[in-house]
């Protein structure tokens, strides 16, 4: 008599739900660049930064997962090796940018505090010049 092995194998839903969030992470990553800068000249972004780096986080985590359990359990782990690619990638990305929001906030500020100082001078010159009109007549 022979016995079959109808089981599907193991980790499958792993190795699909890490390759989407890797994806995710991926492919969204520049869009989230853009709105973690914007939020950090205004003096913010960790939020997002954080946030997106979770996000990747957890779709290397689950694509390798579900890597190793399809590899005990005799499945096809492409989807899971390709999400764990991405998720390597998007992860060094996320990370990347979460460390570069400090130096972004300190570009920011100085040149916010360059153009402070020359409209305060352009104020007192214009005040100068306006007194000084009021005096002539």
């Amino acid at each position: 008599m022979e016995q079959t092995n109808n089981t599907a194998p193991q980790g499958k839903g792993l190795g699909v739900t890490g390759f989407v969030l890797s994806l995710i992470g991926l492919v969204g990553y520049f869009p989230i660049a853009v709105i973690v800068a914007a939020q950090a000249m205004l003096g913010g972004g960790y939020g997002t930064a954080i946030f997106w780096l979770v996000l990747c986080l957890a779709g290397t985590i689950l694509s390798a997962m579900g890597m190793m359990k399809l590899g005990k359990t005799g499945g096809k782990r492409g989807l899971a090796i390709t999400g764990l690619i991405l998720g390597i990638v998007a992860l060094l990305l996320s990370a990347w940018l979460t460390i570069g929001i400090s130096k972004i906030q300190a570009a920011s500020s100085q040149m916010q505090d360059a153009f402070g100082a020359d409209f305060q001078k352009a104020m007192d010159d214009a005040k100068a010049s306006a007194d000084s009109s009021m005096n002539a007549q």
